[in-house]
């Protein structure tokens, strides 16, 4: 066994800083999952998993306050911290992950990072490092605690614990998330309306989701449609725990659903491989245009989603 596969041992503290997006707290998730599979003690410094305390047993989840980087360097062995919360001290147990590329100022080479006097190469680093290779971001980050950390995917991990029961007509139940913070990654609003109506033909029960300050204007683009709209994370996760499939933009609605064992759907512009796509089972598709083209400097895409594919797709799993 190589140095690096000893670098977590049982017992050693461990916290982790995820940013404030869901997609991303859905892949520290993971990597404390990993890191508790090797025995190490975790604490997850994130507000918005505070709700789901219960759901992740075994985990420390510190979501009272905006996370304070040096306070948990100075308890833990190590932290892993998204680089949204970089900070200007230099911190040697510190290693900020970004997903894509670290802030052009920030000089990995002069700030090693170590665990028990081990420096840990490669600490600093992206998630994605080729985004041309193909895999989810949840094989990147797999990678990461593979190569960089040492330990051993083969581990079982636990996973969410003590959820609530699916729902008895989850099995018919399909919530559509039709917004993301990024206009430019939104299917349209008549697309979802016309998908919502293809599913209600074939015996779907089609429902939207949004956050709290969408749902009037959410309401009004689909009359007739319940539309959901959730406080925090735990009502979102045990509203998801009465459906069966998830459609969303690339969003981390789809990602959660991904990581609950939903089928999820994902409606982007991008190649069917791309990276930020859900990952966390195999029941994942990309639905991307059959064409798209430049116009006035925009791409149109949009027009040229498949949403037969979908409703093509559900229709095998309900054999009608």
């Amino acid at each position: 066994m190589s140095d690096r596969k000893t670098l977590i041992v049982p017992g050693m503290k461990v916290a982790l800083v995820p940013c404030p997006a869901l997609g991303d707290t859905t892949l520290f998730l993971r990597l404390a999952w990993r890191l508790q599979a090797a025995g190490a003690q975790i604490t997850l410094a994130s507000v918005s998993l505070a709700s789901i305390r219960e759901y992740l047993p075994g985990l420390i989840v510190a979501g009272d306050a905006p996370p304070d980087v040096v306070g948990l360097a100075a308890c833990n062995d190590l932290v892993i911290c998204a680089v949204d919360w970089l900070v200007e001290t230099k911190l040697d147990n510190v290693a900020y992950l970004a997903g894509k590329k670290l802030p052009r100022q920030f000089k990995p080479e002069e700030q090693l990072v170590s665990l028990r006097g081990q420096v840990i190469l490669g600490a600093h680093n992206v998630i994605c490092r080729n985004p041309k290779a193909g895999k989810t971001m949840v094989q990147w980050i797999d990678l990461y605690a593979e190569e960089i950390l040492g330990l051993d995917l083969a581990a079982p991990i636990t996973g969410f614990q003590a959820l609530p029961k699916p729902a008895d007509d989850a099995e018919r139940r399909v919530a559509i998330f039709p917004t993301t913070p990024h206009v430019s990654k939104n299917f349209s609003t008549s697309g979802f309306r016309r998908l919502a109506r293809h599913l209600a033909v074939k015996g779907w029960q089609v429902e939207f989701v949004g956050i709290p300050p969408e749902q009037q204007a959410l309401s009004a683009q689909y009359p007739g449609c319940t539309v959901h709209a959730f406080a925090d994370l735990k009502g979102l996760v045990d509203y998801l725990r009465t459906c069966s499939v998830v459609i969303s933009n690339d969003s981390g609605g789809g990602h959660l659903g991904s990581l609950l064992g939903l089928r999820t759907f994902t409606i982007t512009r991008r190649r069917s491989d791309f990276t930020w796509r859900p990952g966390f089972n195999d029941l994942n598709q990309v639905i991307n245009p059959v064409i798209s083209f430049k116009w006035m400097g925009n791409t149109v895409w949009r027009p040229f989603i498949p949403l037969r594919r979908i409703v093509s797709a559900l229709a095998d799993v309900r054999g009608c």
